[in-house]
């Protein structure tokens, strides 16, 4: 099941929802909330994430999005229950996730065409991202939870 809230800021020229909370609920008791803000007027940009798990966790920055398009290294770090890090232990970050993100699925993809075989991420994969879109989307318009690909 999928919720989701948007909105824009008063004024602001993008056309669409720069502010979005979304919270994806799987069986059991795992859960994931996603908060997006791509409209910073006060220019103090933030571009972090937190993952956290039943026996650790892990925390870091993106940094190509705190000084666009120049930006400033990667960070992560982890806090593990099953190897004690004392704390948050920073981890050594040699690529960056932009653009690195996008050329290993685009480069798989093209060596999968030029050799015939199947790329990393599938065309599957995409679709299942294309359908927690539009299940995301149909609980902002309704203000009701959805299914990821349900048709209700």
């Amino acid at each position: 099941m999928v919720f989701c809230t948007g909105s824009r800021t008063p004024g602001q020229v993008a056309k669409g929802e720069t502010r979005t909370m979304s919270t994806l609920v799987y069986p059991g008791e795992v859960r994931a909330l996603v908060h997006a803000t791509h409209e910073n007027r006060a220019g103090d940009g933030e571009a972090s994430f937190r993952i956290d798990g039943t026996e650790g966790a892990i925390k870091g920055t993106l940094g190509l999005l705190y000084d666009y398009p120049h930006g400033r290294p990667d960070t992560l770090e982890v806090n593990s229950r099953a190897l004690p890090t004392d704390g948050w232990l920073p981890y050594p970050v040699t690529r960056r996730w932009l653009p690195d993100a996008v050329a290993g699925p685009m480069g798989s993809l093209l060596r999968a065409i030029a050799e015939g075989g199947e790329p990393e991420t599938s065309g599957a994969d995409n679709l299942g991202t294309l359908r927690l879109l539009d299940a995301l989307y149909r609980s902002m318009d309704s203000g009701e939870s959805r299914r990821p690909g349900s048709s209700s």
